[in-house]
């Protein structure tokens, strides 16, 4: 009986000693879980035989135990090796049927499944049509795509804006006005040998200037004042925009001192500016304009027919002098300004002077006024100190300004949209969109702050779309059917948000075009709302409905568009909850499938079929599969493996245990040996 007991201790050492040997051998083992060995007592029964008389029979193997504590996770530079972080298991599809795993150091073969270097398959689930994760369905093996994604066109567009409400119209509107109808004043002859000043023959007036906000300002005008001088007094007047300009024309020109000698060159001077001209040259005109324009600043020339133009771009008096040694008799014009034109063209009215005897010539020029939306002109009878003015007065730089109609001026508009003059726009933001063959474009998007409407709402903006910098709009009432300008409404209520009555934003007009302005791709399907969602046109639709017209800054919160162009495959990722997506050269990403765990109600249960998997066995229970972070699975970590959870310190202490124990053991049989020969000796 001791020798059996003997031999049941030597061999249940020796099974111990196996399975810790087994441990250390596997401790790099990836995915290996570490085992150990249960023992029991063994008792001889006896039908008689009471408690306290049995005797022992050895010991019996019951049960080598998995351990399926989780594993240190050490990481790699391979995106499709795999570790589970928490409970669960890979399930694997080979020859032999379906196993499990935690070791998941994976790659693909060559036609793309996802294998382990067993050559077998690892399970997932497929993505809906849609290309979406599902998160469960029929499991079926995972596949890499090792081709090009297609391209897809843009069908919708969807920005997220703010509009500062409290920007100002984009577009400007006032009067223009022309003082005295675009007359300069009378050319006067000075003579100033006899004693006369430099005057420019103007009379004093007076001008009320009523504001936008009807506060009224009463402005002096002086007597003989330039052009240039008068524009200044209106310059402090709010809303009231004013510049000065004094045009005149030389019509005769001619050496008239009897002292000259014959062939001089005739001498004077313009604005203190001294010129010499030999009329016998028959070009003198243009030496002459050349000279004026290359001398003097704000004074500019030009030959019209036989007479010679000279204006002062700032409005200063035209001033013609002898100089320091005149010898010319000298006809000056007036000029008056073509209304239809806006172009010059002289005057009956001239003066002429013999400059060689102290004549001069002084022209008064006219103001062109800019006034700002309800800002008028109006006439006064008396001037700021009181003083009585004659509105009927022609003499003055403004005319007779006692008539009607007399200081009315021409109503005008600027800054209609025009994309190439940022002027005329609020803001303008860009994204990138793509036609049926997958070529960019670039959608150009125009905010202009409009005016108040007859309602008096000043919160009303419109929106002007552009595709490579060409009108997209359509007009069913064109004859040609070519694009016109895109220009949309938008509403906003008195909260700053968009008016989701608007109709939609349709782009129905657009022919994709290369650089060279061919044409590519498919085109439009003219005025069809209804075609935006398909694929094989350039229809597609914009989306506002989520912008806002706050008091603030101009803010993009998003900008986005469904279409791409091709792309090649350029590397894979896998998330926590095991989706396993592509990504592509052009930057989009599509999911290929998403993995599966399987977890067990007794994973202790489980077979071992050796590699790092095990079988389901009637012990372990049935698979429960789902995705990973759910039903109490654990997650993914991509790029990484799970190391064996053997802890070789506790491994090789119990080695030596197990040696202790497998020594004394033998000295069982070494002590029932020696009994059993003392026996036979007797």
């Amino acid at each position: 009986m001791s020798f059996n007991i003997g031999l049941s201790a030597l061999n249940a050492a020796q099974q111990e000693i196996n399975v810790t040997g087994n441990n250390i051998a596997n401790a790099g083992t990836n995915g290996f879980k570490a085992a150990k060995t249960v023992f029991g007592d063994v008792y001889a029964a006896s039908v008689l035989g009471g408690g306290g008389t049995q005797q022992g029979s050895g010991v019996s193997l019951q049960e080598i135990k998995q351990s399926f504590v989780q594993g240190n996770i050490s990481f790699t530079d391979n995106t499709l090796d795999l570790a589970v972080n928490g409970e669960g298991f890979f399930i694997l599809s080979g020859e032999d049927g379906i196993s499990y795993s935690r070791a998941g150091a994976f790659g693909t073969d060559r036609d793309g499944y996802v294998v382990n270097s067993d050559g077998e398959r690892l399970q997932g689930f497929a993505p809906s049509e849609s290309g979406q994760a599902t998160g469960g369905g029929p499991l079926t093996d995972l596949r890499v795509t090792t081709g090009e994604i297609q391209p897809r066109p843009t069908t919708g567009v969807e920005t997220i804006v703010n509009l500062d409400a409290a920007t100002q119209p984009s577009s400007i509107i006032g009067t223009t006005y022309i003082t005295n109808g675009g007359r300069s004043g009378a050319p006067q002859m000075i003579d100033v040998g006899a004693g006369e000043e430099r005057l420019n023959g103007y009379e004093a007036t007076a001008l009320r200037v009523v504001g936008a906000d009807r506060q009224v300002q009463l402005l002096d005008v002086p007597a003989n004042a330039s052009a240039n001088a008068v524009s200044q007094v209106f310059a402090g007047a709010s809303g009231v925009a004013a510049t000065g300009k004094t045009v005149g024309y030389i019509s005769n020109l001619t050496v008239g001192d009897p002292a000259a000698a014959p062939g001089d060159p005739a001498r004077f001077a313009i604005n203190g500016r001294e010129f010499e001209i030999d009329l016998g040259q028959a070009d003198w005109r243009d030496t002459l304009v050349s000279d004026i324009n290359s001398t003097l600043s704000n004074l500019s020339a030009r030959v019209e027919g036989t007479s010679i133009e000279v204006t002062h771009t700032t409005g200063a008096d035209l001033n013609i002098t002898g100089g320091s040694n005149g010898n010319a008799s000298i006809t000056l014009q007036g000029s008056e300004r073509d209304p239809s034109t806006g172009e010059f063209v002289a005057t009956a009215a001239s003066s002429s002077a013999n400059v060689w005897d102290n004549e001069e010539l002084v022209l008064g020029g006219m103001i062109e006024f800019t006034l700002d939306e309800f800002v008028e002109l109006r006439s006064s009878n008396v001037d700021s100190e009181g003083v009585a003015v004659d509105p009927t007065n022609a003499n003055t730089i403004f005319g007779d300004i006692s008539q009607p109609d007399s200081l009315d001026g021409v109503p005008f508009e600027t800054n209609q949209f025009d994309p190439t003059n940022p002027e005329t726009y609020y803001r303008s933001t860009a994204i990138t969109i793509y036609d049926t063959v997958g070529t960019q474009h670039s959608l150009a998007m125009y905010y202009v702050k409009e005016r108040p409407d007859e309602t008096g709402d000043t919160n009303m903006w419109s929106v002007y779309f552009q595709i490579d910098g060409r009108d997209v709009g359509y007009d069913p009432n064109s004859e040609d059917g070519l694009p016109v300008p895109a220009r949309y409404d938008l509403r906003f209520d008195d909260t700053g948000r968009y008016d989701p009555n608007q109709p939609k934003i349709e782009i129905t007009n657009w022919y994709p075009v290369d650089e060279g302005g061919r044409r590519i791709g498919a085109g439009p399907v003219p005025g069809d709302p209804n075609q935006a969602e398909t694929l094989t046109n350039s229809n597609f639709s914009i989306d506002l409905s989520q912008m806002t017209a706050f008091g603030g800054d101009f803010s993009v919160q998003s900008n986005n568009q469904d279409g791409f162009s091709k792309g090649q495959l350029t590397g894979l990722e896998v998330n926590t909850r095991g989706l396993v997506s592509a990504r592509f050269s052009n930057g989009q990403s599509r999911v290929l499938g998403e993995v599966a765990l399987a977890n067990f109600a007794n994973p202790s249960g489980l077979a071992n079929l050796g590699g790092s998997k095990f079988a389901e066995t009637s012990e372990s229970g049935a698979a429960s599969v789902s995705g990973a972070g759910t039903a109490g699975l654990g997650a993914i970590q991509s790029g990484a493996l799970e190391d064996s959870n053997v802890d070789l310190p506790t491994e090789l202490v119990q080695l030596i245990i197990s040696q202790r124990n497998y020594q004394a053991a033998a000295q069982i049989i070494s002590a029932t040996d020696d009994a059993t020969q003392t026996i036979i000796n007797l």
